[in-house]
């Protein structure tokens, strides 16, 4: 029997376009009256934490944004959204890891934003962390300890993010980090390393 390896995927960066750096230029060009990076630097200082970790409802964000932005177009931003929701080609994958792999998902994200994308994914996910779910976002362990929760294995983790700022914790439960890069090189390194341990 061979050993099945826990890969452990961030989905922003990973799985789905990252809303950063575009969303907020194209939110900044739509309301006329804002730049990209006062936008990003508001969001950051206003409501990032609370955002993403559901302590805030999603709702409140669009009110936040009118707020900022009076002359925003409410539905067209929804729109921008939804656009920037992109499936990357990790998706592709997917099926194939889940033959040899415990698929975990682990994003600092809004679950109401990604529900298409999860329900289409499901069938090979063994669990699915999502910040706006459980009260905590990355780099804070105690949601990497939640993911750990639904392990019940030793085998190998593979941990991969986008972001390395995110590894610390990760590193200190013991888990193996790699991270993604835009071209989507990390892709064949997953499958190097999947193929390998599943060798042994």
């Amino acid at each position: 029997m061979f050993k099945k390896t826990q890969l452990v995927l961030d989905l922003a960066g990973v799985l789905v376009s990252n809303l950063s750096p575009l969303f907020w230029r194209q939110i900044a060009e739509l309301a006329g009256n804002i730049s990209c990076e006062q936008l990003k630097e508001r969001f950051k200082a206003e409501l990032r934490e609370d955002f993403w970790s559901g302590r805030m409802a999603e709702e409140e964000f669009w009110v936040w944004l009118v707020r900022i932005c009076p002359n925003l177009d409410m539905e067209a931003a929804r729109k921008l959204l939804n656009n920037n929701l992109i499936a990357l080609p990790a998706i592709e994958h997917l099926a194939k890891w889940s033959k040899y792999a415990n698929i975990h998902l682990l994003s600092n994200h809004r679950v109401e934003w990604l529900r298409p994308l999860l329900s289409s994914i499901k069938p090979h996910i063994q669990s699915c962390t999502i910040s706006s779910e459980v009260g905590f976002c990355k780099p804070d362990i105690r949601i990497y300890e939640i993911v750990s929760s639904h392990i019940n294995s030793r085998n190998p983790i593979l941990f991969v993010d986008d972001q390395a700022k995110n590894f610390p914790p990760a590193t200190k439960l013991g888990w193996s980090t790699l991270q993604a890069d835009s071209l989507g090189n990390w892709i064949e390194e997953v499958n190097k390393i999947i193929n390998g341990i599943n060798n042994n």
